[in-house]
């Protein structure tokens, strides 16, 4: 099973169109050899899982390879659909041979434990319509996407059982080829299949709670999308967006400071506002750089190429966006009419 991939920019996940950004010199220094990601071998029957491969040279820099798999005993451990993914089938230990042009590595997976339940998923192209007076939003939760360390595990599980436990329809944006998905609960109202979050689904909803990541390309692609939608498709007066920060993640990049790119674990959206001392400079270089790009980069990156017209700022004209931050303070982001409200909440900051 060999991997195409010359740079990350070669996958189809949407959210890996900035990769190139983001897979850089990463240190400590250490010797050279081959990083398998994530550092999850332990695995129960079902699961399913994408590693991700980078070649460490002498001097500590990591970049990324071409690179096949092998699997040893593939009664225990299989290749599937899609490439590179992995499926556990049945207890035991088994040998994943991971080779390079100029490398070889070897890594024991042992499959054991109860099976996991498979967490049934439909292209977002045939999902029309979600029709709720609140929605929780669950994206990218995924350990063999960016989120190797599951930083926003806890937040998202914790939000995930008040949803349930208020009647309020969660939703999982999921990935086919990422598909290692870390919550503890496998049983949304929806699952919809989306490499990069985008869709063009009509979204009803009074209220919605956007978790999981990246904060500043997929969260955000699906705020434009899900914002799109319900302009496009008779508005309501008022729309409300909630981003719990400790349920976010996003990649160490933002803000000034040392850049921390991937594989370095990503952080919870809870670390950028705390780097700064109070709501106005989070505001300034935080809250701004993510309401400018959702509304005048549409769709970010690029990405879907095929994303719906008109431009969402056309839709947004003569819209108020007011931002809140939990029940401390609110600023007007952008002043229109008072009738017409876009709500950006950020809660635990």
């Amino acid at each position: 099973m060999k991997s195409t991939r010359s740079s990350p920019t070669g996958v189809r996940l949407g959210y890996l169109v900035t990769m190139a950004l983001l897979v850089a010199a990463y240190g400590p220094p250490a010797g050279p050899g081959l990083e398998v990601l994530p550092k999850h071998f332990m695995l129960h029957p079902g699961e399913q899982i994408h590693y991700q491969v980078l070649e460490r040279a002498e001097n500590g820099d990591l970049r990324s390879v071409d690179y096949e798999f092998a699997v040893k005993n593939p009664q225990i451990v299989r290749p599937i659909e899609p490439k590179w993914v992995l499926e556990a089938m049945r207890p035991g230990r088994t040998e994943l041979v991971v080779r390079t042009p100029t490398r070889e590595r070897r890594v024991t997976i042992e499959v054991a434990g109860p099976a996991q339940p498979p967490l049934v998923a439909v292209p977002h192209d045939t999902v029309h319509e979600i029709v709720a007076k609140e929605l929780l939003f669950v994206g990218h939760a995924n350990l063999d996407g960016f989120d190797h360390t599951a930083v926003a595990k806890p937040g998202i599980d914790r939000l995930v059982r008040e949803a349930k436990r208020n009647d309020v329809p969660v939703v999982y944006w999921v990935s086919r080829e990422y598909p290692n998905w870390y919550t503890a609960d496998r049983h949304p109202d929806y699952a919809i299949i989306s490499e990069g979050q985008e869709h063009q689904i009509r979204v009803a909803a009074q209220r919605v709670t956007f978790v999981g990541g990246s904060f500043m390309f997929c969260v955000l692609r699906n705020v434009q999308m899900t914002l799109h939608g319900m302009l496009k498709h008779n508005a309501p007066q008022r729309i409300h967006f909630v981003f719990p920060a400790q349920a976010i993640w996003v990649e160490d990049l933002w803000g000034p400071g040392d850049k921390r790119p991937y594989p370095a674990a990503m952080v919870l959206l809870t670390t950028l506002f705390a780097r700064r001392p109070g709501d106005a400079q989070a505001y300034d270089e935080v809250v701004v750089p993510f309401l400018d790009r959702a509304i005048t980069q549409f769709p970010v990156a690029g990405y879907p190429s095929d994303a719906p017209v008109p431009p969402l700022s056309d839709l947004l004209e003569g819209w108020s966006v007011v931002v809140r931050f939990g029940d401390r303070s609110e600023r007007v982001y952008r002043r229109g009419d008072p009738n017409k409200t876009l709500l950006i909440e950020f809660q635990g900051v």
